[in-house]
């Protein structure tokens, strides 16, 4: 019994013998197989900014009514939004531009102590205002109307996919116009694009240098503007990264 499993184990040990040769020359040709599929490539980022005019200009009212009495506190806060409505409407401000959230109510705590302060009952009202030029007698309106907080304007466009769209076709652009700029230093040309990714930082904002700001006070106790409302631009950037194959 003993000579017999010694030679099955000789034998599957001078089987294992025999493979490794192949083994090594299997794992040199796959190797060297992938070394020849490599294919030169030439990276670089190119970038682009549009511009494009605002058609519109969000803000965000909010109205906070307080007393000792929460029925108090929240008949101060429903006259102030009928009134912020009325003067929006009298504004020409549709109604479908004109949207007023869910509302808070609940009392309010001295700071550091179980002991009431007051009762409060607060609501935003979201606010869209298509013709501009009535932003800042709008804005100057509603803190006479002494509201509670003016939100930051936020100004878009109807077009801003067009205009990404357009941003990203003239970064793709860039992109190859910078591979053929630094392939021709070496006498050399590029092909096609091997890999194409977008970073994912598009950003959206206002050009400073070609718009005033106007500035509402959040306490309803002032008015200014630096140089009259000016909605300016929208300024829209894509960034690409592009591959391509050296020839």
């Amino acid at each position: 019994m003993y000579t017999i499993l010694n030679t099955d184990y000789v034998n599957l040990e001078t089987s294992i013998m025999k493979l490794i040769p192949i083994c090594i020359f299997l794992f040199s040709f796959l190797f060297s197989s992938a070394q020849s599929l490599e294919v030169p490539l030439i990276t670089v980022r190119g970038s682009a900014v549009v511009f494009a005019n605002p058609d519109e200009v969000l803000i965000s009212v909010s109205i906070y009514g307080k007393d000792m009495e929460l029925a108090k506190a929240m008949d101060s806060y429903q006259k102030q939004s009928k009134e912020v409505i009325a003067f929006l409407k009298s504004q020409g401000i549709a109604d479908q531009h004109i949207q007023t959230q869910y509302v808070s109510m609940g009392p309010k705590r001295k700071r550091n102590s179980t002991e009431l302060d007051h009762y409060y009952a607060s609501q935003s009202i979201n606010v869209c205002i298509r013709d501009l030029s009535k932003y800042d007698a709008i804005m100057k309106g509603l803190v006479e109307l002494n509201i509670y907080k003016l939100g930051q304007a936020n100004f878009r466009c109807d077009d801003i996919a067009e205009r990404r769209a357009e941003a990203l076709r003239l970064a793709i652009r860039d992109a190859k116009q910078k591979a053929e700029m630094l392939v021709s230093e070496l006498g050399q040309t590029i092909g096609k694009a091997k890999l194409i990714s977008e970073i994912q930082n598009q950003r959206t904002s206002f050009n400073a240098e070609t718009y005033g700001s106007s500035v509402v006070s959040t306490d309803g106790t002032s008015v200014g503007s630096a140089q009259g409302f000016a909605p300016g631009q929208l300024e829209i950037k894509s960034i690409v990264n592009v591959s391509f194959i050296l020839p």
